[in-house]
């Protein structure tokens, strides 16, 4: 219980000085308490209101972000055929709506044209690793290769075939290892 309080419900008349004093700075400090207490509640709602509108702030960028990305990048699919027929492969690459496919040719030449960028000898290693290596470097490289700006998505003026995707990525320096064939 709070001690004025408790002063004032008994109604104690004879009280000293210095206790009259303690009473006075204690009326004091509990009006600033209540005086800051009040402060504080207003704080709370409004910290509460900024609270409620940061939300809805963070709920907008959240949506302009997804649209944003959504037509900013879309990611090109890139696979590896085989047709069996003439047992050679080709690369297809798809980006949006569009499809693009170019010629790769049969494993021996495929192996050859990428053991420049090998150490080991492609030759020794298994078809599915020569494939996973073709799909990253197409992926290093596509984006000469798409034009975002027009309708047309893939660029005529460079064409997208085996060699010209192997000189993009000579010229980016992506690859670890140089050998001279």
């Amino acid at each position: 219980m709070d001690i004025i309080k408790w002063i004032k419900k008994n109604n104690f008349k004879d009280i000293d000085d210095e206790l009259s004093d303690q009473i006075d700075k204690l009326s004091v400090l509990q009006s600033d308490k209540e005086k800051l207490i009040n402060k504080i509640k207003s704080y709370k709602t409004t910290l509460s209101s900024l609270k409620k509108s940061l939300n809805v702030v963070n709920a907008e960028i959240s949506k302009s972000n997804k649209k944003a990305l959504k037509s900013l990048k879309v990611l090109p699919i890139i696979s590896i055929g085989f047709d069996s027929r003439s047992s050679t492969y080709i690369c297809i690459v798809k980006y949006k709506k569009a499809t693009k496919s170019f010629y790769l040719g049969n494993e021996a030449k495929l192996k050859s044209r990428l053991q420049q960028f090998y150490l080991e000898d492609l030759n020794t290693k298994k078809m599915d690793y020569v494939k996973n290596e073709i799909k990253m470097i197409v992926s290093n490289v596509i984006s000469d290769f798409i034009n975002i700006r027009t309708k047309a998505t893939f660029t005529e003026s460079l064409k997208l075939n085996l060699t010209n995707v192997l000189d993009k990525y000579y010229e980016s320096n992506l690859w670890e290892h140089w050998r001279n064939i």
